[in-house]
């Protein structure tokens, strides 16, 4: 009896250690917290040079930074792998995550990677290591849930209220548009925002000539600011709902020294401080120009548009044709524009690389990883550092991932 009485308490003691020991996974699966791995291999090499190809697909869409890092968002996780030309995705060189909030916004300035999140809080992360280097608390994002989908593309290249000028991160809330320095986290000037209850977040970008252009939803006009000062710095007047869309034009990096806008039917140069109306929405234009037409792009000056079976550009301000180059048949896409390129998707799915100041072919390849088919839409595309990256789609209107990309690795990457 003795025996079987003390096999009972050592029964109950095992299952009261049991019992505490998965609560204490519990709390540590489960609890708010932050992960970081570390890198545990050199800095990523930089890539070689290679004459312009398909390279491979990933499953994620990367920022390039540093020439040397794809940094990818996800939920709650931002990771960044390398080299940057590698065929595939690679183990993360670092990966830093928070729960249980949700990533909300990368950019990167510098050396320096920062992310939103859905909490309000800002982290500046070192882009070597991954280490934070600092943080701050702003205010909460009015969408507080991850808006990337499997490839993260959104969250990198288009996030809502977060966008660079210079060193200088630009945060814009429901309440407020305040500025950080990217290096340090040091909060800069702060400027306040029309109310607008149940609105969506603001958007914006910034601009070549150093300002910052912010559309709040119940605004009646995109305020400009000074980046450095916050000093106003003009508006763009137009008719805006919740639906109103904000397209920057001519960046250099997504939302980042853009040299124009699109907007409310019109388009605008934006230059030496000076914002030029045209397009429709100009009332000094003798013809509409071309930057205002959907799917138009501004590089070089020039607005570049596809017209039937051809790729055309003419001056910013007005319809004067500089250059024409014919392709083999009309359903072409401009996929991107910069660093004197334009980059043409045809039906075909052949990747044409045009120079932006002449026409001229710079490069023809077919824009497809090995055998795959080419019954895919294009999403978002990003360039940087002489490489081009698109986001694949299969069914724009899926609500399931499996349904609306195209297949596992949706994002193909390439030497242009």
């Amino acid at each position: 009896m003795v025996g079987a009485a003390r096999r009972r308490v050592v029964a109950v003691l095992a299952g009261l250690v049991l019992v505490a020991g998965a609560g204490l996974v519990v709390y540590r699966v489960f609890a708010p917290g932050e992960v970081l791995a570390e890198p545990t291999t050199g800095y990523p090499a930089a890539p070689t040079s290679r004459p312009p190809a398909v390279l491979g697909t990933l499953p994620g869409a990367p920022l390039i930074v540093d020439g040397r890092l794809r940094v990818v968002a996800d939920k709650r996780q931002v990771r960044a792998d390398g080299p940057v030309d590698s065929r595939y995705l690679n183990t993360p060189y670092w990966s830093f995550r928070r729960w249980p909030a949700e990533l909300v916004g990368v950019v990167s300035a510098g050396g320096t990677v920062v992310t939103r999140w859905s909490d309000g809080v800002l982290v500046g992360l070192d882009a070597r290591t991954g280490r934070d280097i600092w943080r701050a608390t702003g205010e909460k994002p009015v969408s507080t849930v991850y808006a990337g989908r499997r490839t993260g593309a959104q969250t990198v290249y288009a996030p809502a209220g977060l966008f660079v000028s210079g060193d200088t991160v630009v945060v814009a809330g429901p309440t407020s548009t305040r500025t950080y320095a990217a290096a340090t986290g040091v909060a800069g000037w702060q400027t306040p925002a029309e109310a607008c209850p149940g609105g969506a977040d603001p958007t914006g970008f910034t601009t070549a000539d150093g300002r910052v252009a912010v559309l709040s939803p119940c605004a009646k006009a995109v305020r400009l600011f000074d980046a450095g000062t916050g000093d106003d710095a003009g508006t763009i007047d137009v008719a805006t709902t919740n639906e109103t869309v904000l397209e920057p034009l001519g960046c250099t990096a997504p939302r980042t020294a853009c040299g124009g806008v699109r907007v409310g039917g019109g388009a605008w140069l934006l230059s030496g401080g000076v914002t030029r109306p045209v397009g429709p929405a100009a009332s000094d234009s003798t013809a509409p120009a071309r930057l205002a037409s959907p799917g138009a792009f501004l590089v070089n000056g020039l607005a570049v548009t596809i017209e039937g079976a051809a790729v055309t550009a003419t001056a910013g301000m007005d319809s004067t044709q500089v250059w024409r180059r014919d392709l083999d048949a009309p359903g072409a896409t401009i996929l991107a524009a910069a660093d004197r390129r334009v980059y043409v998707l045809t039906a075909d799915r052949d990747l044409v690389t045009l120079d932006a100041t002449s026409g001229a072919e710079v490069s023809r390849f077919r824009y497809t990883y090995f055998a795959e088919k080419t019954d895919w839409a294009p999403g978002y595309s990003y360039t940087a550092g002489g490489y081009l990256l698109t986001e694949r789609l299969a069914d724009l209107t899926a609500k399931d991932d499996a349904d609306y990309y195209f297949d596992a690795q949706p994002v193909i990457l390439a030497v242009v």
